[in-house]
């Protein structure tokens, strides 16, 4: 099999533990953590024999591809997910990006995520926060707001009216936004974000 070294006998990868990992990479974009391979019952001196071979790629701190892995337009994305592990998502802006919403150009990949430690790396703007089951979907190996907490997300944030007004047109537009569902959300809302989200509904109809 690509992608990872015959397991030695008696280590892991007899009890099927190489395909697993397999299995894991191949729905995180080839991606995979120290702390994953080490739950799957790999070495630390497994891990560097791997690396050195060549069939894990080391990535970022405590984080490997498979080398086999084909490359994406979300390796980006699927990268930092599966760094802050299974309950960040992308978020925000990133998120508007994926859904085909406005055209907002972001500088900095979105993730919201509950862990605390701080950013790895200056591409990444962090929202530290816990997001419902119903808050996500799952679009191939990403975790992503919805389009409706995504637009949510925007109007509470610091982007302007008129890109605002255009990312809930073009949800609206391409059925990815419920109008009834907006206008149901405004009255959980506080005022001021209320208000964005009202006065983006208007230039729909």
């Amino acid at each position: 099999m690509s992608g990872w070294l015959a397991p030695r006998p008696g280590g892991p990868g007899r009890d099927g533990v190489g395909e697993e990992l397999t299995r894991l990479a191949t729905a995180q974009a080839g991606y995979f953590t120290t702390a994953q391979v080490l739950r799957l019952g790999f070495t630390a001196d497994e891990i560097g024999a791997h690396v050195s071979a060549g069939s894990w790629d080391k990535i970022e701190r405590d984080l490997f591809r498979l080398n086999s892995s084909p490359h994406s337009d979300l390796d980006e994305f699927a990268k930092w997910c599966t760094w802050f592990g299974a309950a960040a998502a992308v978020s925000h802006q990133s998120a508007a990006e994926l859904h085909g919403l406005g055209h907002l150009y972001p500088r900095f990949i979105h993730l919201s995520t509950v862990l605390s430690p701080p950013s790895p790396t200056q591409q990444l703007a962090l929202h530290r926060r816990s997001l419902r089951a119903e808050d996500c979907e799952q679009v191939g190996p990403l975790r992503i707001t919805t389009p409706t907490c995504t637009a949510l997300d925007l109007a509470a944030s610091g982007i302007s009216q008129e890109l605002l007004d255009e990312v809930v047109s073009d949800g609206v537009a391409i059925g990815r936004l419920d109008v009834r569902t907006l206008h149901g959300e405004c009255g959980s809302l506080p005022a001021q974000v209320a208000q964005r989200v009202e006065h983006a509904l208007a230039t729909c109809t």
